[in-house]
């Protein structure tokens, strides 16, 4: 009769370790979250979310959601690039009212060093503003969060956005055309970086939006 051989059961949880994930440089590498993995290439290409709250512990930012995506692993840290930024829906809800004017726009545009990204703004408007001057509104905003992406790199483009200084040059603006209530750069989301071939993933991202 064949003898049975009995196998050793492993402990897979036991082969895994805990690293720490840390927030790209343009946030000063400051801890933003742990993971568990068997190796360190488990955790390339993942991608986290947390907020500006955690980072900077302003309360006052926490409806300011960041994305980022794990690119390298060096010990138990795992280092992250910034791929996106977005506003709470719970946030957005609160500032947008009924018998209101929402003039928003899309843009997509290349930064100083080379990232490509895609941008949302919005303008909330206190009563009906009329369709000249929701086209004037969207043609500033369009204009300004252009030219700010453009002549800045990625770091200091979005440490201004979310530091509100590009919301309030573009709400000082187009309060011109109209009385508005709010001005905010709504979602930012990185097509291409800079080392990677253009129509590909351009596309892979355009799938997404």
């Amino acid at each position: 009769m064949a003898r049975a051989i009995k196998r050793r059961r492993i402990d897979t949880w036991k082969t895994k370790r805990w690293y720490d994930i840390l927030a790209p440089k343009m946030f000063g590498e400051v801890k933003v979250g742990e993971t568990i993995a068997s190796s360190p290439e488990q955790l390339i290409g993942r991608v986290i979310e947390t907020t500006m709250k955690e980072i900077s512990g302003d309360f006052t930012k926490q409806h300011i959601k960041l994305r980022f995506q794990i690119v390298d692993v060096r010990g138990s840290n795992a280092y992250t690039r910034f791929k996106g930024q977005s506003l709470s829906r719970e946030y957005m809800r609160s500032q947008i009212r009924r018998k209101s004017t929402r003039v928003e726009g899309i843009v997509d545009v290349t930064t100083k060093d080379g990232h490509r990204l895609r941008i949302r703004v919005i303008a909330l408007a206190f009563g009906r503003a009329q369709t000249s001057q929701e086209r004037a509104i969207r043609r500033i905003l369009v204009d300004m969060i252009r030219e700010a992406a453009e002549s800045r790199d990625l770091d200091a483009f979005v440490q201004e956005v979310v530091a509100g200084k590009i919301s309030a040059s573009m709400y000082r603006e187009a309060s011109r055309i109209y009385p508005l209530k709010r001005v905010e750069v709504r979602k930012i989301k990185v097509l291409r970086y800079p080392e990677e071939a253009p129509q590909a993933v351009v596309a892979a991202a355009e799938g997404e939006a």
